[in-house]
């Protein structure tokens, strides 16, 4: 399948990428668990130490990729799309 029919027909791509959280923490009432004390999210970012991976989504939302992931960069989701 073309990349322009891919799009048309409603597929989707999604990249799955890791991310880190900074939480704020309530120093005051620190116990052994950190966990406990963990406030609201102040900051987000991508953690780019580990790769990035993709899913193919059918124009439904089901996932057609697979669930062990196999798409890591541009070449893998052009293959997979032209093989459909």
């Amino acid at each position: 399948m073309e990349l322009k029919e891919f799009i048309n027909k409603g597929y989707t791509i999604n990249a799955q990428v890791s991310v880190v959280e900074t939480h704020e923490v309530d120093l005051e009432n620190l116990e052994e668990d950190v966990g406990d004390n963990l406030g609201e999210v102040i900051d987000t970012w991508i953690d780019d130490r580990e790769p990035v991976s993709y899913d193919i989504l059918d124009p439904d939302g089901e996932l057609i990729s697979g669930y062990k992931p196999t798409l890591f960069d541009d070449e893998d989701v052009r293959a997979f799309i032209a093989n459909l």
